[in-house]
């Protein structure tokens, strides 16, 4: 016998789900403090526990479960302080879970006075494994326990008027049950509640271990209400993650007729997890579909979270890991520099957000453009161009590109880790406006026209070459061939000015100026870049040539 096999399919037939689109978000429901808390290893404090409420709050959620009255005396507590200090919202349902108990009802009803409205959920394990090898219940047992479950909840309902309560029921392990059964016992719970005209019970149906594969839990959602004769439900969702595949089986059954999601943010939870709400509410606002809630703050919500729990999101987690929109392949950056520098054209062609690499904009959800380009040696010269044009606003010329890449790269061999954008700017700094071991350094230039022929310069300067202050005098048609002129009476290998590109950065009267200076060595035709500052353009384009020069001697 095998230990592992085929898991039988549900035989549903004519399934329609696969060809049903999600036009529209289901309620969503977060389960964070209580299934999410009773799985941290440092569970939250009543404080903790309501700063995290107060951001599924401002998050949107509307129907927010807080806890286990009846098993854990933190969670009374919690339960009777958001009571007690009237901190429910008068639009958010809250909910406490009770097991198929009669005993414990009434603490959890206790636990709920004075609340204006709330849902009460309970469970049972429905399951023949659970069922039978753990409970030792039959299912005749298992029909007794919800009778006397849903009995005792409306009898200390009846003692708490003028609130209002509603009911949520759990086959659990729903997807390990046999689904007759599972319809049977949802249409008794049903039945035994009686919910008033327009009134609907919440049939929570949950794969509370993960042993089907995604098709199966949507082929049974719509398969269960297909034989549900009750027409005053509605049909919820509670994933796990043990095979990895709780995103996936949630989408798939809202695409199966489901109405209703519970889950964590970030996936928090027993074993490997609830489904994760941040992924899949994000899937769907980008298939187009109004959500209802708001992630647009994610990065600070992470944050918050990640203390709160101790438990920061792995650095691939989908949209809120650290690495997710990052780009360390040299041709993913070149994509993703170039796509970007057109994003609304790109937007207007394709009628949708459309960037190569990047599924959503990060911006939506709080993250910047600048923090997608990591460097690392496998980066090539877009993604550093990148870094350079968003962190310091230069435009690199392609010829520099292939030149500082070879640079950066060499670096980051060296440092054996990923390079900073503030050390990609020293290697910039170091390799093309203030080289290392400089001979040469300008301390002042004076251009001004001839005055019997105007269109000439003169040119006079300062400089101070290898260690001695020099004078120096030149005449040429500009003032940058008049600077190169008198420059070239220096004792340096003669050359050529190859590349002149000037640009500005900034948009104020106050912008400065940045030129790009290449010159070739007439001897070997090695080719030497400089960049330089200044306020006036001229000015610039010296000290790029004296950086350039540098770079020559320094050969």
């Amino acid at each position: 016998m095998k230990k592992y096999s085929a898991i039988p399919e549900i035989g549903i037939t004519n399934r329609t789900w696969p060809d049903t689109p999600i036009t529209q978000a289901p309620r969503w429901c977060a389960v964070d403090l209580r299934d999410g808390n009773q799985a941290l290893p440092d569970p939250l404090t009543l404080e903790q526990k309501k700063t995290y409420f107060d951001i599924l709050v401002k998050i949107g959620f509307k129907e927010i479960e807080i806890g286990f009255p009846s098993a854990s005396k933190d969670d009374y507590d919690f339960c009777r302080h958001l009571i007690e200090n009237k901190l429910i919202p008068d639009d958010v349902m809250i909910s406490v879970l009770v097991p198929a108990r009669p005993d414990l009802v009434s603490k959890t009803m206790y636990a709920l006075r004075d609340v204006p409205k709330a849902t009460v959920h309970f469970y049972v394990a429905t399951s023949d494994l659970h069922r039978e090898h753990v409970l030792g219940k039959s299912r005749q047992d298992v029909f007794e326990m919800c009778t006397a479950t849903v009995q005792a909840i409306k009898e200390e309902a009846s003692k708490l008027n003028p609130s209002k309560f509603y009911l949520e029921f759990s086959p659990e392990e729903f997807t390990d049950t046999d689904l007759d059964f599972a319809v049977e016992i949802c249409d008794h719970v049903i039945n035994e509640w009686q919910p008033a005209e327009g009134e609907q019970v919440i049939l929570n149906l949950p794969a509370t271990v993960e042993r089907r594969p995604p098709t199966h839990y949507a082929d049974m959602i719509e398969l269960f209400q297909r034989k549900l004769k009750s027409t005053q439900a509605i049909i919820s969702l509670h994933a796990h993650n043990d095979m990895g595949c709780a995103v996936a089986s949630s989408q798939l059954a809202i695409q199966a007729g489901a109405h209703r999601v519970e889950g964590t943010l970030f996936g928090q939870g027993e074993r490997s997890g609830n489904v994760d709400l941040i992924t899949l509410v994000l899937n769907l606002q980008y298939l187009g579909v109004d959500t209802g809630l708001d992630f647009s703050d994610l990065m600070n919500i992470t944050e918050t979270i990640s203390q709160l729990t101790n438990m920061p999101p792995h650095e691939r987690h989908p949209y809120v890991g650290s690495l997710v929109f990052s780009a360390f392949s040299g041709s993913h950056q070149d994509a993703i520099h170039k796509s970007t520098l057109k994003k609304d054209a790109l937007m207007e062609t394709f009628g949708r957000w459309k960037i190569p690499y990047l599924h959503i904009d990060p911006a939506d959800i709080g993250r910047e453009f600048e923090n997608l380009i990591r460097i690392n040696s496998q980066s090539g010269k877009g993604g550093i161009a990148h870094i350079i044009e968003k962190e310091h606003n230069i435009k690199l010329p392609r010829f520099v590109q292939i030149d500082f890449a070879k640079r950066v790269q060499a670096y980051a061999e060296a440092v054996s880790r990923e390079v900073s954008t503030q050390e990609v700017w020293r290697v910039f700094e170091e390799a093309y406006i203030n080289p290392k071991n400089a001979n040469l350094s300008l301390s002042n230039y004076w251009p001004y026209p001839d005055e019997k022929h105007p269109e000439i310069i003169n040119a006079k300067i300062e400089v101070l070459f290898k260690g001695k202050k020099v004078t120096l005098e030149a005449r040429d048609n500009g003032p940058i061939s008049a600077f190169v002129a008198a420059l070239k009476q220096l004792e340096i290998p003669s050359f050529t000015l190859e590349h002149f590109g000037e640009d500005s950065i900034g948009d104020s009267a106050q912008a400065e100026a940045v030129s790009c200076i290449s010159i070739k060595n007439i001897t070997d035709e090695n080719v030497f870049i400089g960049f330089g500052y200044h306020s006036n353009i001229n000015q610039a384009a010296v000290r790029a040539i004296v950086a350039a020069v540098n770079n020559l001697l320094n050969q």
